[in-house]
C-alpha cells in the first residue's frame, strides 16, 4: 500500500475516532467507567490484580484510578482475612450511579452512529474487533520490521 493511502486511512480514522469521543457530562473518566464497569460484571475479579489483568491497563493506571474511584465514594475496600496486604474492592451505590452516567456519556456518540449508519457500523466495529485481536497479537510477538 502506499504511503499516501496509509495517510488517508489514517486521517479517516481519526476523524471517526474524534466524533465517537464523548461529551463531558459525567465526572468519570472513560478509564474509571471500565473498572467500575469490570467491578460490576464481573464481582469475583475484584482485585487490583484482577482488574489490571482483565481491562489490560498497566497496574499503575489502575491503581490511580481506584485511588480515585475510592476518593469519589464509588468503590469500598475490603481487607482480605487470608492476606492482611491484600483487599478486594466493590462498587457502591454511588459508583453504580456515576457508572450509569458515565457510561450514557460515553456511549452515546456510538449509538448515534450505529442509528446512522447502521449495518455499516456494525461491520465496521467486527472488523475493528479483528484488528485488535491482530494488534494484540502483535503486541505478543518481537518486532524486527521496518514501517515503510
Amino acid at each position: 500500500m502506499e504511503w499516501t493511502d496509509m495517510m488517508h486511512y489514517q486521517h479517516q480514522m481519526q476523524k471517526i475516532v474524534r466524533a465517537l469521543l464523548p461529551v463531558r457530562k459525567s465526572a468519570l473518566t472513560a478509564s474509571e467507567c471500565e473498572l467500575l464497569a469490570h467491578l460490576y460484571l464481573r464481582p469475583a475479579q475484584n482485585t487490583p490484580v484482577l482488574l489490571s489483568q482483565g481491562s489490560g491497563m498497566k497496574k499503575e493506571a489502575v491503581s490511580r484510578c481506584l485511588k480515585s474511584l475510592y476518593e469519589k465514594n464509588c468503590i469500598r475496600k475490603q481487607r482480605q482475612a487470608a492476606d492482611e496486604r491484600s483487599y478486594q474492592l466493590f462498587i457502591t451505590q454511588t459508583g453504580l450511579d456515576e457508572l450509569k452516567k458515565g457510561y450514557e456519556s460515553i456511549l452515546q456518540p456510538f449509538y448515534d452512529l450505529w442509528r446512522s449508519a447502521g449495518a455499516d457500523f456494525e461491520t465496521f466495529m467486527q472488523a475493528a474487533d479483528k484488528l485488535a485481536a491482530h494488534m494484540k497479537k502483535g503486541q505478543e510477538q518481537p518486532r524486527d520490521h521496518e514501517i515503510l
